[in-house]
């Protein structure tokens, strides 16, 4: 893991820009803490610097930024290729003679991308990544980024011929040009869904490297560099697309040796470091099955971490415990209270860089500190949701929705309204009771979808945090367009894999781990794995037990099913209650009119009914605050408040 930064066209003063690259390289330490570099093509006018954090390699022959053996390519790159031995190989049968400095990745994909050149490179490859690459004989610059996001890579258009790159937004604030703007459709997206979807940036001329994409930056005749083209090289729609209409063609036992098999090779590669490794555990489907095979692949106890909380509704720990326990890992946890979120949050929009509003942040960032105390890799269960039907949504779907549309309009618009003479504060009670969090908030949730149009209705709905105008005074809803090839669980898996998972999940985790310079790894991401789930026909995914069938099928070799069947609890924080306690004084100060007015962007009077409303219990807004509370410690962290 590292951090990358780069200048593009800029003219001027050598000192100047040398001075602009260091402080741009600084801004990232946090990101690679071990050692970092500097490569300037002066002619050429590309500047290029790096941050590194060492996994593989440890020596000098890993640093950055790195230079072809035949001089004509340039990298600094940030991420981790698993099967970069096995591209050796392949390296070595096309060119005997080839001589390796060290052992770093980094070296393979360069001498790769020199070799087999860079569309065949990103063939093969597998792993997560962001990088900047210069091809000094055509004197392009290429902006890659992993399939599904794992890593970062923004960059800055001055539309003078002049171009910035780098792995944080905060790195742009130490370019004198560099003169802010903020975009009001980022804004936007991020009331509406928490986040600030790729390609957009909460700055204007910011925009995020696409994933599975390659931004290709040109010089011109006039000696100056413009944007040519941006081209995927991989795409999750393709793959879903190819996956459904050409399904597995075994039997289900098939599928479950195929798919440990997967697995297993997955986690072989990414269990290759040279530094301590381990695993975040929640005792959930996904961290499990990461847990147990590597476990089976590992001569010793391999380490393993959750973190919980005092109220028990949020608590998973106990169960990551007895997983633990039954696969003999060597188990820490890390019990976190209110004062740990407390005194995280003010940090919230440096590690972050742009507005970010998932609550999760806060004990992602808590795990990563404990984390790295013990180790500098830690594998997670990202991806396991949106790759094998994991989402209470999709079982919702899965069960009921078709049923629920075929019904009259009238009828559930009847029973919709019949829900709301009950209150939200009596309807939570009786959740208690029966151990559901928020039933109340998601009885009235549930009331608003059954009146939904059709699916896309619903999951827009469903994913939505502020409804348009209703906070904002700028119309600017996205809506996710479903494909007429897919069915209605694929579409909305489509559409999670191309927005919540990139830009939430992938964005949490990276910032937070990054931030206590720990790397973290997604093996339920690798392609190859994603690629033949797409391929299983649903009832492989999902049953009247829930989602991740095959997955769950398979883990059930490792970890018995009264370890793993319970209902979905996510990884969240009390934040209800906290708003209502220790949190209440902060929040009530970042909403006051001085604070919060009618700017004309946010109507400052509906946030304060919103909150008043959930300090006096009578709804659980949390998911609604938490946004506008974000917005504005990142406006307070900028000066802008």
């Amino acid at each position: 893991m590292c951090g990358i930064a780069g200048l593009i066209g800029w003219r001027g003063d050598d000192d100047k820009i040398s001075e602009i690259i260091s402080k741009m390289q600084n801004s990232l330490h946090h990101r690679g803490p071990d050692s970092n570099g500097v490569c300037f093509s002066k002619i050429d006018r590309v500047f290029f610097a790096h941050t590194r954090l060492s996994i593989l390699d440890l020596s000098s022959a890993g640093k950055q930024p790195m230079i072809s053996s035949c001089g004509r390519f340039i990298i600094t790159y940030n991420g981790e290729i698993y099967n970069h031995l096995e591209l050796r190989k392949l390296l070595k049968s096309i060119k005997p003679n080839i001589k390796w400095i060290g052992s770093s990745d980094t070296e393979t994909l360069v001498e790769s991308f020199s070799i087999l050149g860079i569309n065949k490179t990103l063939m093969h490859v597998r792993g997560m990544f962001a990088l900047a690459l210069f091809d000094k004989k055509y004197k392009k610059i290429h902006l890659i980024r992993d399939r599904y996001g794992e890593k970062p890579l923004y960059y800055l258009n001055l539309k003078n011929g002049s171009f910035a790159f780098a792995s944080e937004i905060s790195s742009f604030e130490h370019i004198p040009e560099f003169s802010p703007s903020l975009d009001l459709n980022a804004a936007a997206c991020f009331f509406q869904r928490g986040y600030v979807g790729a390609p957009l940036s909460i700055w204007k001329n910011v925009k995020k490297v696409m994933p599975g994409t390659k931004t290709i930056i040109s010089l011109g005749e006039n000696r100056k560099y413009y944007l040519l083209n941006e081209e995927n090289y991989w795409s999750a729609k393709e793959v879903a697309l190819q996956g459904q209409k050409s399904l597995y063609r075994g039997s289900y036992e098939d599928g479950k040796t195929d798919l440990e098999k997967i697995l297993l090779e997955v986690l072989h590669g990414q269990s290759l470091s040279d530094v301590p490794l381990g695993v975040f555990l929640s005792g959930g489907i996904d961290s499990s099955i990461v847990a147990a095979l590597m476990q089976k692949i590992s001569s010793k106890k391999i380490k393993t971490f959750s973190v919980g909380f005092s109220e028990q509704m949020y608590d998973e720990s106990s169960h990551a415990e007895a997983v633990a326990r039954h696969l003999n890992t060597d188990h820490i946890t890390l019990h976190a209270n209110p004062s740990d979120a407390i005194d995280l949050i003010e940090e919230m929009p440096n590690i972050y860089s742009e507005p970010f509003a998932d609550s999760s942040q806060i004990p992602t960032t808590l795990l990563s500190k404990l984390v790295r105390n013990y180790v500098t890799v830690a594998l997670s269960g990202d991806g396991g949701d949106e790759i094998f039907s994991g989402y209470t949504r999709y079982i919702f779907v899965y069960k009921s929705f078709n049923l629920l549309t075929k019904s009259p309009y009238f009828l559930r618009n009847s029973f919709a309204s019949f829900v709301k003479t009950f209150s939200p504060e009596l309807i939570n009670k009786f959740g208690q009771i029966i151990r559901v969090k928020r039933l109340g908030d998601k009885a009235y949730k549930a009331s608003d979808i059954m009146i939904s149009e059709d699916l896309e209705d619903y999951y827009n709905k469903l994913t939505t945090y502020w409804p348009n105008k209703s906070l904002l005074s700028t119309d600017n809803l996205i809506k996710y367009q479903f494909s007429q090839d897919l069915g209605n669980i694929e579409n909305m898996m489509l559409a999670d894999q191309l927005n919540y998972l990139p830009n939430d999940i992938l964005v949490k985790v990276d910032r937070a781990a990054m931030s206590e310079s720990l790397e973290t790894r997604a093996p339920l991401l690798d392609h190859v794995l994603s690629e033949f789930a797409w391929s299983t026909p649903l009832e492989w995914r999902l049953d009247k037990q829930g989602g991740k069938k095959i997955l769950r099928d398979v883990l059930y070799k490792y970890v018995p099913k009264t370890l793993i069947d319970r209902p979905k609890q996510g990884f969240g924080m009390p934040v209800n209650e906290w708003l209502r306690g220790p949190l209440k004084d902060w929040a009530l100060n970042l909403f006051d009119k001085q604070s919060l007015p009618n700017d004309g962007l946010i109507q400052g009077d509906i946030a304060r009914k919103t909150l008043d409303e959930h300090l006096k219990n009578k709804r659980n807004w949390d998911f609604r605050l938490w946004p506008i509370l974000m917005w504005q410690q990142w406006k307070h962290s900028k000066g802008l408040l």
